[in-house]
């Protein structure tokens, strides 16, 4: 994997935001350094062990909370200390810390703020952009994180600008058929605001919108920055 670490903080001049890349091979996740991508798609299907794991993990933990600031070669016992340490839920651990490791690599970190909910309704029910550098998603249970395109979206209408109106009737995007979603098991890495040179063209996104309750297991990874300035910001 081709890792640029310092490219985000390299000035960047006038850009044409393609949006969204895609690849079946993990290697090429790393796109997202490319200027004109603020989505990169990593296309998986998760194995049977995997997906048996998943569902196993939150049948036992239905509303999972796991955030902790870890280091790849910790991630492993510390979610047996929390999550708990039967073997079924080994595949589910290993797939957790082979995708934290590679997020570090990719980022050249050393430590990464991990997150695993298990939930039963939108967390993120709006659409809304990130203040942050890049953030890695996968869902490992249920529907997964929906997005909208760069050219199709009015961000006058994000936030406030929705004049207190849904997504779908603030003039945000013109048709329900701009709405993009993950798979279950895709794994993406979300460009945010704070990317050099990206302020104004953070990805679009929400939780899955479905009606009724409905059983998620998802991730997050994210640099120790963001957790830092979230936990800094909660002290004011």
């Amino acid at each position: 994997m081709n890792t640029q670490a310092n490219i985000y903080e390299q000035s960047t001049s006038k850009k044409i935001y393609q949006s969204d890349y895609s690849t079946h091979d993990l290697s090429k996740i790393s796109e997202i350094y490319r200027d004109e991508i603020n989505i990169s798609i990593w296309k998986r299907k998760l194995s049977n062990s995997l997906m048996t794991s998943s569902e196993y993990v939150l049948d036992q933990n239905p509303n999972l909370e796991f955030s902790e600031v870890l280091q790849p070669n910790n991630i492993r016992q510390s979610l047996k200390s929390v999550i708990g340490s039967s073997n079924k839920m080994l595949p589910f651990f290993d797939d957790v810390s082979y995708l934290s490791s590679m997020f570090c690599k990719l980022f050249d970190q050393r430590k990464l703020w991990l997150r695993l909910d298990g939930i039963d309704h939108p967390m993120c029910p709006r659409f809304h952009t990130d203040r942050l550098k890049c953030r890695l998603v996968t869902t490992y249970v249920g529907p997964a994180t929906q997005w909208l395109h760069h050219d199709l979206v009015n961000r006058s209408k994000l936030g406030d600008g929705n004049e207190g109106k849904s997504d779908s009737e603030s003039g945000l995007f013109q048709s329900e058929d701009d709405i993009q979603q993950l798979e279950t098991g895709d794994v993406a890495l979300l460009k945010g605001e704070s990317w050099k040179g990206n302020d104004g063209a953070g990805l679009v996104h929400r939780s899955p919108y479905k009606e009724g309750n409905y059983k998620r297991l998802y991730m997050t990874i994210d640099f120790l920055e963001t957790y830092i300035g979230i936990y800094k910001n909660s002290l004011r």
